[in-house]
């Protein structure tokens, strides 16, 4: 039998790797529906971008094929932030093009939106120069183009704090760098939205993380030019 292996950076489902799979089991509410929505967007995007193949799916389980690479968070410690921020701009304006028709209509008008982009849902070769794999697609809707972008900047702000001065390589790949406001205000939407997801599940010790990173949010200023 292949040995079971916990997958790396994997927060609210628990993820394994499988021989040359890897088993994602969905936990929390609407877990159903964000497992429905995730095969559909994996099955409607091959092709398109780097997603996973789906090999199964069973009730509250879904398997894929494994891409070999190295976790973007882990190339940011290893020393590639600028590279890796660099080509997640790029890759984001690549899903951006995408035309979402697997989407359902009452998700309302905008640009395709992962909804966790970042470099703790990508998988890239060992120089950060390419993206091999693009995870974690159960929120994907449609909405503002800002919200990944300025998502992306949120994870390294919170989580690599010592590398936010490779931030502007974010914004060189995708070739635009909105306004600090909007973009503050983008990171406080999505956070917003996440922390009422979570006191869902969690109650109030889930809203007290996330209302507390609120409020750092509100802190952060504009990176000099």
């Amino acid at each position: 039998m292949p040995l079971r292996e916990p997958m790396p950076h994997a927060y609210t489902n628990a993820c394994h790797r499988v021989g040359n799979t890897v088993t994602k089991a969905y936990a929390g509410p609407d877990a159903g529906a964000r497992q429905a929505r995730e095969e559909a967007a994996l099955r409607a995007l091959a092709g398109q971008l780097p997603v996973a193949t789906v090999v199964d799916s069973q009730p509250g389980v879904l398997t894929t094929a494994y891409v070999d690479g190295v976790p973007g968070q882990d190339l940011i410690c290893d020393g590639f932030a600028a590279a890796v921020l660099f080509t997640l701009g790029r890759m984001l304006t690549e899903l951006q093009s995408v035309l979402p028709e697997f989407l359902p209509a009452h998700d309302g008008t905008g640009v395709l939106v992962h909804h966790d982009f970042g470099p703790n849902n990508a998988v890239l070769d060992q120089g950060g120069t390419t993206v091999l794999l693009l995870a974690d697609w159960e929120w994907c809707t449609l909405g503002d183009r800002l919200t990944d972008l300025s998502w992306c900047e949120f994870i390294v702000r919170m989580h690599h704090p010592d590398q936010i001065g490779a931030l502007p390589a974010l914004w060189d790949g995708y070739a635009a760098r909105p306004p600090w406001e909007l973009r503050q205000q983008a990171i406080i939407a999505r956070a917003q939205r996440h922390r009422a997801w979570v006191t869902s599940w969690r109650g109030d010790d889930g809203a007290e993380v996330w209302r507390d990173r609120v409020d750092l949010v509100r802190s952060w200023h504009e990176l000099p030019t």
